[in-house]
């Protein structure tokens, strides 16, 4: 019993956070409302499928439902090769439920890395709580809720910072080694961009502090466990890297995006107003030209008065190149504004593979709460420290709202806030200058609350009041950008009453091929993605998808012309172009007519399945004469062919689908989808790799354990 408390004693901070994590985000929390758009859309399909292929002895290389074949082991943003996805998928099958406990998990690991951040800068612990929910009720964590990745590296982040600094100032292999992991969990798991940009982050970082400590003996140790790191790191990660090396090819994003492209979605520089009035931001306003996801910058009204006076300020040289960091950052965020992100468009490598400039602002968010956090944490320890500027600066901010209020009033009027309309209806009504008002009220009765407090020497309040701003101002901004009105239990209704496994009765029907399907995407997700159709997918919502594709969605005259043609089929006629098709009868289109035999024969018969896996097709076919097998899957180099165990070659054909040559009579045709070898061997080194270390950690413990 006694060991039990101990425990939880030593960790009271954690489960304080983990409370906080809960009430700051209580519809995930109790499964009232559901996330949407991409989470909804694109993340929790993929989820799905990816924990059903698992659930069904299958590695997810290949889902065959999605945009008629897609390779889900080189989609970067799938989940494939994300641990906590595959680790939820060995026991469980993902819905809307699972995928919110998912998230949750990332906002509280979020909040558990700031903390261990702050506290490594010799912060105590109150001070930490108070930086870590401000980091987890961000503007970037409220805008970002729709884009899972984007929280999964803003989890991350933290731990990377944190092992970073203590290898530099304290080199020791387990120091390296956890540095490894949480680099390899932002790759793996994130966003790519956030991991591009946190290379850059870590590199500059390491030359100045190398360019303070090149005469000192730390110097060797620090470079050896980096490089060290360095090696363990690309181990790891090796699977995941190669699976999407191998698909660049593929698609446009493999060669880089243009300057304009890589613009998209930048932070507008008024947005800025959204240190102050956080969801004001969300509202539609002329100098908001952006995404919803790109707005909100908040770090918390209070972070930013100590954030401002630590500014004022000597700065220690950590804290100066913080700073740098942080301005950096923000003017790259702001996209064309400024030169900054078209300089590393220009002259940086990989910075052209990215878009969404404004969601490095995360980098801004964390050097603020790193900045502050000292100040703070002086001010909550001392008595009477700074306090006469922190009055003045407390002061300011409330003249400064008051006066943005009063502007917005009489330019606007009063919000209307007595409206018969509830719910979504009340929230759409709501203008920019109404929730800003609204906000700025609420923002200037904290303030007054905190003078007040500083006033009266009444500090042990001070920390409950800072959380509770954080926490409200997180509740205001998730009915705009996290949550939608559909309760969690419809939606994993609606996926639940979808057909299980690999239906065979699915591939009979046939391929609708012509306009964008309305029902594609619905209130409810990607309906098609659930029951297993084999269709086309107009809605392109992945970033990793095959140009060849994207062609065939474009080429309206042979999508047309294979118009609800089946899943499988033998062709009679053989096109070279859309310029000329026949009248009558199942076409192809070969453009590669020829590279290794010529078709010239077409057939007809029967085509029977005899087994449908996400990575495995098996075909009974008769055929009269010898032709092409076409079948309305996506190619890719993976797949291989066999007509009675004798493999054959497989074409791609239909602009971005597959054809095989078959002999006549009757036939076993089986497709079979796997990755390249090298591949394979990686995930096996990445697997003993990561259990030499766990057995590293182990013995680490049992030494420590021996020892107390």
């Amino acid at each position: 019993m006694q060991k039990i408390s101990t425990f939880f004693l030593t960790r009271r901070h954690y489960l304080l956070l983990l409370l906080i994590t809960l009430i700051a985000y209580w519809p995930l929390t109790f499964h009232i409302f559901s996330l949407k758009n991409d989470a909804l859309v694109y993340f929790l399909p993929y989820r799905y499928h990816i924990s059903e292929a698992i659930q069904n002895g299958h590695f997810p290389w290949w889902n065959p439902y999605l945009y008629t074949g897609l390779p889900l082991h080189s989609d970067i943003q799938s989940g494939v090769w994300n641990p906590v996805v595959m680790f939820i998928s060995l026991f469980t099958q993902y819905n809307l439920a699972v995928l919110q406990w998912e998230l949750l998990f990332y906002l509280f690991i979020a909040a558990a890395g700031m903390f261990k951040l702050v506290k490594e800068f010799n912060n105590n612990a109150v001070t930490s709580v108070i930086a870590a929910t401000a980091y987890l009720c961000c503007g970037f964590m409220t805008d970002s809720g729709s884009i899972i990745p984007w929280i999964t590296s803003a989890a991350y982040l933290p731990f990377v910072f944190l092992y970073f600094y203590r290898l530099l100032n304290k080199p020791l292999l387990k120091t390296a080694l956890k540095f490894t992991l949480a680099l390899s969990l932002l790759l793996t798991a994130g966003y790519p961009s956030f991991f591009i940009y946190c290379l850059y982050v870590l590199l500059t970082g390491f030359i100045f502090w190398a360019i303070r400590h090149y005469k000192e003996k730390s110097l060797k140790p620090v470079l050896a466990f980096t490089i060290v790191a360095a090696i363990i790191f690309l181990l790891i990660v090796s699977p995941a890297v190669l699976s999407w090396w191998d698909f660049f090819g593929y698609y446009d994003r493999g060669n880089g995006a243009s300057l304009e492209r890589i613009q998209t979605n930048a932070f507008p520089p008024f947005s800025s107003i959204s240190y102050l009035l956080p969801s004001a931001v969300s509202r539609s306003h002329p100098l908001l030209q952006t995404d919803l996801t790109a707005r909100n910058a908040s770090t918390g009204i209070f972070i930013l008065v100590f954030f401002l006076l630590a500014l004022a300020g000597k700065l220690k040289p950590v804290y100066k190149f913080i700073g740098a960091l942080i301005l950096f950052s923000f003017l790259f965020s702001l996209g064309d504004a400024t030169p900054v992100r078209e300089w590393c468009h220009r002259f940086l490598p990989f910075m052209n593979s990215f878009r969404h400039p404004a969601s490095m602002r995360i980098f801004t968010t964390i050097g603020i709460i790193l900045i502050a956090a000292p100040v703070l944490n002086t001010f909550l320890v001392t008595k009477d420290a700074a306090s006469k500027k922190i009055k003045i600066l407390a002061a300011a901010l409330i003249i400064l709202l008051f006066c943005i209020l009063t502007y917005y009033i009489i330019k606007n009027g009063l919000p209307q806030l007595i409206i018969p309309e509830k719910g979504k209806a009340l929230l759409d009504k709501l203008s920019y200058v109404d929730i800003a008002v609204m906000q700025g009220i609420i923002q200037i009765a904290f303030i007054s609350f905190f003078l007040l407090a500083v006033w009266k020497g009444w500090k042990k309040y001070i920390p409950a009041l800072v959380i509770a701003n954080a926490i409200i101002f997180c509740w205001m901004a998730l009915p705009f950008t996290f949550i939608s009105q559909v309760k969690t239990s419809v939606i994993d209704q609606y996926i639940a009453s979808s057909p299980k496994n690999y239906p065979l009765t699915e591939i009979a029907k046939p391929v609708t091929t012509t306009g964008a399907d309305p029902s594609t995407v619905s209130p409810l997700g990607q309906e098609k993605f659930y029951n297993k159709t084999i269709s086309i997918q107009d809605h392109v919502i992945t970033p990793t998808i095959s140009t060849h594709y994207i062609n065939f969605l474009k080429d309206t005259i042979l999508r047309k012309a294979l118009n609800n043609y089946p899943f499988v089929y033998f062709s009679d006629s053989t096109v070279l172009s859309t310029a000329v098709l026949p009248d009558s009868g199942r076409l192809v289109l070969f453009e590669r007519i020829g590279r290794t035999i010529e078709i010239e024969a077409h057939t007809t018969g029967t085509i029977s399945v005899v087994k449908f896996e996400p990575n495995k097709i098996e075909l009974e076919i008769a055929a009269t004469n010898k032709g092409l097998l076409n079948l309305f899957q996506q190619y890719h180099h993976g797949w291989r062919a066999f007509e009675d165990n004798i493999e054959i070659p497989v074409y791609r054909t239909n602009r971005a689908f597959m054809s095989v040559p078959v002999s006549a009579g009757k036939h076993t045709i089986k497709f079979k989808l796997g990755p390249h070898d090298f591949i394979r061997v990686a995930v096996y080194v990445s697997s003993f790799t990561l259990l030499l270390i766990s057995i590293f950690f182990i013995l680490q413990l049992v030494k420590k354990k021996t020892s107390e």
